[in-house]
């Protein structure tokens, strides 16, 4: 299954001028399966799974000479590691800090070595070290999104279809109701790269729920890594909770009635570092950057992928392929988490994309904006709705109160349409947000 990682990792090979990579993101998401695909193209392979084999630390204990680290690795390896030839993989690299703090000297002092290093709980390990800014390129590694799912699963004209229409040249309604029906499978499905393989092995949902399972159970066996004394109780909660709540400015009273205030943030926040959700934070206005106006009280959640959250939520395929609008009773929250979704991998994989949203609390005038996200350095208003109908009164709105921005859009299931200053696009259409706006 092919993905735009693969390219990345490429090209970057390819480079005469490159820093070591570090792969981070949630764990299942492909790391080290884009790592061995790279490593055909070389003449040697040498992977240090520090977690598989916690022996491979000691080689890091009496300093971090790279000259001396590649020595030790060469001998255990018995090959020979050369410019070019050789890729070298320290994988689960969070189990070992120094190997992460040995990767800048690895820049520093022998450039042309292809290093690379993946950790899922990365984050962690990184609060206790110190790297230096310029010494790594860091690539967020992220589920499939739909355009790389239509292509591993063979539609790769679909995908391409996409990139090309707009406005002027929307699709045939036969065209937009193809590509609506294989987002319902990628909305049930999600973007995890193991369910995908194993679905497309088996052409089973059953497998590939089974899959979605074991993925949801390794989460949780991580919990206790970085929960620490604190336990795993409130944790627990609210991870089950939230695929409940996507979509809904966060109350930690509802999340979990029976913990602190505290006790809920501060799960929030592990859950987070851990990649397996991302807030989505209110800012108070059309003004950029969009960072400047946040509140650190006001935020929405939404998870890693949509089909873990549909598993999590207990959603059955046979009911979803059932229904004839492409959202199920609980519309609203998988509409507004694929958008979020997409929008999170609307940027270079080296930047962790922040995501936010508006609101307005007035008494009789209440409003809110699903999500705000700056183009060309302008603010736009996006509006998520399941079906292609459904009121915009917020987003008429938001544009009254900020009228040096010229129009919002409509993500939905309607096809192109413009609507004055509203601008209708389809839901598969995320990807091309950039192009469109």
């Amino acid at each position: 299954m092919e993905r735009d990682l693969d390219n990345i990792l490429v090209n970057w090979a390819k480079k005469k001028h490159r820093k070591p990579i570090l792969l981070r993101g949630a764990r299942q998401t492909g790391k080290t399966y884009a790592v061995e695909v790279l490593a055909k193209t070389f003449t040697n392979f040498c992977c240090l799974n520090f977690e598989r084999k916690p022996t491979f630390k000691k080689i890091f204990e009496p300093d971090l000479d790279p000259i001396r680290i590649i020595k030790e690795i060469e001998t255990i390896f018995e090959v020979k590691i050369k410019s070019g030839r050789t890729l070298l993989f320290f994988d689960e690299i969070q189990n070992c800090p120094p190997a992460i703090t040995a990767m800048r000297y690895f820049y520093e002092e022998v450039p042309d070595i292809h290093l690379i290093g993946a950790g899922s709980l990365l984050e962690f390990a990184l609060d206790s070290i110190s790297v230096p800014v310029g010494r790594l390129k860091y690539i967020h590694v992220k589920p499939f999104c739909f355009s790389e799912y239509l292509n591993a699963t063979g539609k790769p004209s679909l995908a391409k279809a996409i990139t090309n229409i707009n406005y002027e040249n929307p699709p045939t309604e036969i065209i937009h109701q193809t590509i609506l029906n294989e987002l319902r499978d990628y909305l049930f499905l999600g973007g995890m790269p193991g369910v995908l393989k194993t679905y497309l092995n088996t052409n089973s949902i059953i497998e590939a729920c089974e899959e979605q399972d074991d993925i949801i159970a390794t989460y949780r066996d991580d919990f206790n890594k970085y929960c620490g004394r604190a336990g795993t109780t409130h944790l627990d909660s609210v991870f089950d909770t939230i695929p409940r709540y996507v979509g809904k400015r966060v109350a930690y009273s509802k999340l979990e009635p029976d913990a602190k205030s505290e006790q809920v943030k501060r799960a929030i926040t592990l859950l987070e570092k851990a990649h397996v959700l991302l807030k989505v934070k209110a800012t108070s206005g059309g003004r950029l950057p969009l960072a400047s106006g946040v509140s650190q009280k006001k935020y929405k959640l939404i998870m890693l992928d949509t089909g873990l959250m549909q598993r999590m939520i207990g959603a059955s395929y046979q009911q979803w392929k059932e229904k004839q609008d492409l959202f199920p009773d609980y519309a609203g929250s998988i509409a507004e988490q694929f958008i979020g979704q997409e929008l999170s991998c609307l940027t270079e994989l080296g930047y962790q994309q922040q995501l936010f949203y508006w609101e307005r609390s007035a008494k009789g005038s209440s409003a809110e904006i699903d999500y705000l996200f700056a183009i060309n350095g302008r603010a736009i208003p996006i509006e998520v709705k399941s079906s292609a109908f459904g009121h915009l009164k917020s987003l008429q709105i938001f544009l009254k109160t900020y009228p040096h921005i010229t129009f919002g859009i409509k993500f939905s299931e309607q096809n192109f349409q413009n609507q004055g200053s509203i601008k209708s696009i389809p839901l598969y259409c995320i990807s091309q947000l950039k192009r469109l706006a």
